[in-house]
């Protein structure tokens, strides 16, 4: 009978190239088998991380209604935000001022009046019976998620409000609840209530190019940020 070779008794560069050759059939495999998992269970898998990037929690009393500002859905999470108002959950709504149109201002000092998104979702509110009086604002434009969050705790500890009511769209709900909950740590609780008025569908988002192209750019701002808070 043919006697096995010990380990120790082989040569150390034979030893890697087996090692080696190993750890490749073993990554083979374990692509292999993930490959597999994804084509059988495909459909759950994209539905799962169409669901995972909407965060939906319970209405509740608040100080505050926040409205993360975006051009393309400032109509529906403008609703979102009136409904909330309406049910009488918040008795003021906060509208953060979006940063202006490149060449914006050279149009203004000729003249012509271009109203800010920030002026357009005030419109919105007031046209659907909400006072002036009770829309916050603020005076920095912001650029991003995490600007408004600092804006809107600007305006928690000038208010000294504890509750803040979330209202953004399907898809930006989880990333701005995190970017949000990390602004307002210890300062106020965040809820996040997204816009019901938002028809994106995460059971089927890789079927509609809108929501594709949303949900692939919210994972990369997701996981950008993620990267930032560890690293």
């Amino acid at each position: 009978m043919r006697k096995r070779i010990k380990p120790s008794m082989i040569n150390p560069k034979v030893r890697r190239k087996q090692q080696s050759r190993r750890g490749k059939l073993i990554f083979l495999i374990g692509m292999a088998v993930a490959i597999i998992l994804l084509i059988a269970y495909h459909q759950n898998i994209l539905s799962a991380l169409g669901r995972y990037l909407v965060y939906q929690q319970d209405p509740q009393q608040a100080d505050v209604i926040a409205i993360p500002a975006c051009w393309e859905d400032t109509i529906i999470r403008a609703r979102g935000g009136i409904d909330l108002y309406n049910r009488g959950l918040a008795k003021t709504i906060f509208v953060p001022r979006m940063e202006r149109m490149k060449g914006q201002e050279e149009i203004i000092a000729q003249g012509i009046d271009i109203p800010e998104n920030r002026d357009i979702l005030i419109t919105i509110l007031e046209k659907f019976g909400v006072p002036l009086t009770n829309i916050e604002t603020s005076a920095q434009e912001v650029t991003n998620t995490w600007d408004e969050a600092q804006e809107a705790r600007n305006l928690v500890e000038r208010k000294g409000y504890t509750t803040v009511l979330l209202v953004t769209s399907k898809y930006h709900s989880r990333r701005a609840y995190l970017i949000f909950k990390d602004a307002l740590k210890g300062k106020a609780t965040v809820i996040s209530v997204p816009t019901p008025y938002d028809a994106s569908n995460p059971e089927s988002w890789w079927k509609q190019n809108e929501d594709f192209q949303s949900v692939i750019m919210e994972y990369q701002k997701l996981l950008a940020y993620y990267w930032l808070k560890v690293f």
